[in-house]
């Protein structure tokens, strides 16, 4: 079915139930809503550009074939990390695991901040971004893609915990808040930083 109809505002749920019926403008803005964060989101455990546009091209394309057979989630942005995350880590060559990762077990998982976080001059910026990148460095993997899902992605704990493949919730709660409580007196050093001169 293809109503020719355009969704740019319509709810996720509405898309969802859309694409279930096989109208491809639904599916065409899933796609278009939900390509870049998924890219971004891949893109942090591998920096194989390549492999994360043909794991995406891959997915949508299931998730288009698979269209009948599918639920409409409670929470679309969340299934959908959730199920990419898992077929980029079978790409990758790990094995999704029924227990919660270690560290040494889990996909590389890289987080930068960006540079327009600092307005302040050329040389002052890039001592403290040298600072801050060695901080962020310091950090688990498992804290890293905690901490990028929390405040980039602006996902729930209890979303946290489900795309991580946690056990419970407070998990999810304790690796963000151990990588705040690591982070919080090494970035003072930064700040430090930001205001010489």
């Amino acid at each position: 079915m293809n109503t020719g109809a355009f969704y740019p505002q319509q709810d996720d749920k509405v898309l969802w139930d859309r694409l279930r019926e096989g109208d491809r403008e639904a599916f065409g803005e899933i796609y278009r809503r939900y390509f870049p964060p998924l890219f971004s989101y891949c893109s942090r455990f591998t920096q194989d550009a390549g492999l994360v546009k043909d794991t995406l091209q891959d997915f949508f394309t299931d998730l288009y074939l698979r269209r009948q057979s599918l639920q409409t989630p409670e929470k679309p942005k969340s299934y959908l990390l959730v199920s990419v995350r898992r077929k980029l880590v079978r790409v990758l060559g790990k094995t999704p695991r029924s227990h919660e990762l270690t560290d040494a077990e889990a996909p590389a998982f890289f987080l930068e901040l960006s540079p327009e976080s600092y307005l302040i001059s050329r040389q002052n910026a890039a001592m403290a971004e040298r600072h801050v990148q060695q901080t962020i460095g310091r950090l688990t993997l498992r804290q890293k893609e905690a901490v990028y899902l929390r405040f980039y992605e602006s996902l729930s704990y209890e979303e946290i915990a489900e795309v991580m493949q946690l056990k419970a919730v407070k998990y999810a709660r304790t690796l963000v808040y151990r990588a705040l409580t690591e982070l919080k007196p090494l970035l003072a050093g930064a700040e430090a930083l930001l205001y010489t001169r």
